[in-house]
């Protein structure tokens, strides 16, 4: 690892460039500049001081998080409890101490993650990092719902949008409210694998006993809408249903998860239970039924999914947290030529924080799973010194066969 971060930034990279490397890489390098074994296999740095410091055996040390194919996100506990147990997951301990919440489906590996609270900017937020965090193919919003009855949407029901209806953004005028909305698509292929679920697949799979009998849950495709607020009134669902006369549901946390997604080029599906009609009645009884509902759904789509072995080897390229570092920073001045290169639109860039370039043009290569381009990226804009370095620790990883 020593010599892998000198050959990055140090006088192999200035003599091949005739650049000199920016001075913050610096510091970060002679602390990085510790003996291999005071680095784990997750790249982050360990207490120095030899067997007088107390460390974790191997064997005890937990692992890091695995890449998932797909993670899935809900906002409350009852929901996030009733998708555990629907897919049985098993409870982990990654390097940071944090609990995670596993799964595999039909080949599928599969990340259970919370939005740890309600509204669009906190799943925007928590999608965006827990889709670099997994380098997942798909985000999958699991919940519950407002329904319309005037749509024709009973409690217990599960909906899907084909479309998600951001409708909070509007423009005020001297003659009233305008509404400016934001409109964004479901992935093609989730919606599909959707649509061919049969209601044996899921309805017989539900425990919990509907509050009251009656006619079994349907699925229900159709618009979704998205703002941030609970409608517990007729008269506003009504108001909102005028404009959209096409619409099934409103929730609160689709259009920031499908935002992210747009953003970051993952694929998104929504899919929640019916637990009231966004009325007046609005209560609790329908809530823990539409919570396993949309879980048991959720399986039943999982298992339609393929799996596609071709995205996950292009997972492989695993770069050490110091070496990231300093391959960014020594990108101080040729990061954006890089992403002409590899044809990052324009407003993407611009929102690129002033000294964090790099690193955000990494994230994207990540969640795109482009990360092995890199290496010939960077040899085409004249920086091979950083391709080589590269490739060494790549190879040394095991992440490339060299």
């Amino acid at each position: 690892m020593k010599e892998l971060l000198k050959s990055v930034t140090g006088r192999a990279g200035q003599e091949s460039t005739g650049r000199p490397l920016p001075d913050r890489v610096g510091p970060v390098i002679r602390r990085s500049q510790r003996s291999p074994d005071c680095i784990d296999t997750t790249g982050t740095p360990r207490p120095e001081g030899g067997d007088s410091q107390q460390r974790v055996p191997n064997a005890a040390r937990p692992a890091g998080p695995p890449i998932a194919d797909v993670v899935i996100v809900t906002a409350l506990d009852e929901e996030h409890a009733a998708l555990v147990a629907a897919l049985s997951c098993v409870l982990r301990i990654d390097s940071r101490g944090r609990r995670i919440l596993t799964a595999e489906v039909a080949g599928l590996r599969v990340a259970v993650e919370s939005l740890h609270g309600m509204g669009n900017v906190s799943a925007a937020s928590a999608a965006s990092t827990l889709m670099v965090a997994w380098r997942a193919n798909y985000l999958i919003l699991v919940g519950i719902t407002g329904g319309f009855e005037s749509a024709g949407v009973r409690p217990g029901d599960i909906v899907v949008p084909d479309q998600v209806v951001g409708y909070e953004s509007g423009k005020l005028t001297t003659e009233g409210p305008r509404r400016r909305p934001e409109v964004y698509r479901p992935d093609f292929d989730l919606l599909t694998a959707a649509r061919a679920v049969d209601a044996d697949e899921w309805v017989t799979t539900i425990r919990t006993a509907p509050p009251e009998p009656g006619l079994p849950p349907r699925i229900r495709f159709g618009t979704v809408l998205s703002g941030e607020k609970v409608i517990a009134d007729a008269e506003s669902a009504a108001d909102l249903r005028q404009s959209w006369p096409k619409a099934v549901a409103i929730e609160m946390e689709s259009y920031g998860s499908a935002l992210a997604m747009y953003r970051h080029g993952g694929r998104f599906l929504m899919v929640k239970g019916v637990s009231d009609l966004a009325d007046a009645n609005k209560d609790d009884r329908w809530r823990a039924y539409a919570a396993e509902g949309a879980a048991q759904f959720t399986r039943a789509v999982l298992r339609r999914i393929p799996v596609c072995e071709q995205l996950r080897e292009a997972d492989d390229l695993a770069v050490p947290g110091p070496v990231m570092l300093s391959i960014c920073w020594a990108l101080a001045d040729d990061w954006t030529t890089l992403a002409y290169y590899f044809q990052i639109p324009r407003h993407e860039l611009v929102r690129y924080p002033p000294g964090h370039e790099p690193m955000r043009l990494w994230d994207w290569l990540a969640v795109r799973r482009r990360l092995r381009e890199l290496p010939a990226a960077l040899a085409f804009i004249g920086r091979q010194d950083l391709a080589e370095a590269l490739m060494r620790t790549a190879s040394h990883s095991g992440a490339f066969k060299l």
